[in-house]
């Protein structure tokens, strides 16, 4: 009878042995700065910024993660170069002319919204000039004050300097949003340009269809 009851208790750890095979956790497979494969249940914290294979039990590879020192936004290029578009170009194009016959009535319309917005853009430039404007002018007037003391013998303040500069630097900003400004108005104007022509192309198509006599068959 006991060694029966060995004989089962034998058994009895080899199916737990099997049941805690079946359930273990994964295997880490890694490379050391020596290119030597290791195999743990846990990728060592010195080699964890490197690539490694998450294998399943039975020794095939379940996943691979690569270096985790790839910084975040080259993989989330990577991603979108790879990812598919939702819909193709030549839908893209179809949507983009439905919705531009839908939103201009004629081409007066495109080139009334193009005034609008070139009107806007208009009185931004109106707001820098004026302060160029008056700029120029106080800095006249600094320079011709720091000159009357000079002819007074009198020392021209560390200030004074200082405020001429100021002004010269704002000088140069308002040179900059002006630029910027024209930049902004010569783009207006091509992306206006691309949607008349459009336009144009797309109702003549459309005159073409509905001018063509029936079938009278």
């Amino acid at each position: 009878m006991q060694k029966n009851a060995g004989f089962a208790a034998i058994i009895f750890t080899g199916i737990l042995c099997l049941s805690a095979t079946s359930v273990s956790a994964d295997t880490y497979r890694w490379k050391d700065e020596n290119g030597k494969v290791h195999y743990g249940a846990i990728v060592p914290a010195k080699y964890a910024n490197q690539p490694y294979d998450v294998l399943n039990d039975a020794g095939l590879v379940k996943k691979h993660v690569e270096s985790s020192t790839i910084p975040l936004e080259v993989k989330v290029e990577e991603e979108i170069q790879t990812r598919k578009p939702l819909i193709s170009d030549e839908e893209r194009q179809r949507q983009t002319d439905r919705l531009l016959v839908i939103q201009y009535r004629s081409e007066e319309d495109i080139q009334e919204a193009l005034e609008l917005e070139l009107a806007q853009l208009g009185y931004d430039t109106k707001l820098i000039k004026q302060s160029q404007q008056s700029t120029a002018t106080a800095i006249r007037e600094q320079i011709r004050q720091a000159a009357d003391q000079q002819r007074a013998n009198m020392k021209i303040k560390a200030d004074q300097h200082e405020g001429i500069d100021k002004l010269y630097a704002r000088l140069v900003r308002d040179e900059s949003k002006l630029a910027a400004v024209n930049k902004r108005g010569d783009r207006i104007r091509a992306r206006y340009q691309v949607s008349l022509d459009r336009y144009r192309f797309l109702t003549s198509e459309k005159k073409e269809i509905d001018e063509t006599p029936a079938d009278q068959g």
